[in-house]
């Protein structure tokens, strides 16, 4: 599973045999892709659910979360960030979510 929308639930997965299980590559874009260029920052996007996944005989990895660090990010209805993408608040306290699910 390639996944740059990090809130996806993952949910009762089987990946068998594929060069990586779950990759999450978020810092590739950090800007994001296509029409959402600009306006999410992946690697910055809290995990959804992640729940019964089942990963095995992965030529590499089963789960590879790349340089994720999820943060307390404001969205719109269509999950485009108007907010929360630095890593520290306007006060400068820190910015990351806690837990790094939603």
């Amino acid at each position: 599973i390639y996944l740059v929308g990090m809130t996806n639930d993952l949910l009762f997965n089987r990946i068998v045999g594929y060069e990586h299980g779950l990759y999450t590559p978020g810092s590739v874009f950090p800007s994001g892709q296509g029409q959402a260029w600009g306006k999410v920052c992946p690697q910055f996007t809290p995990f959804g659910i992640v729940r019964g996944n089942v990963n095995h005989d992965n030529a590499r990895f089963g789960l590879y979360v790349d340089s994720q660090y999820p943060r307390n990010l404001d969205r719109d209805e269509n999950g485009f960030v108007r907010a929360g993408c630095s890593e520290f608040t306007a006060d400068g306290k820190d910015n990351g979510v806690n837990p790094a699910n939603v």
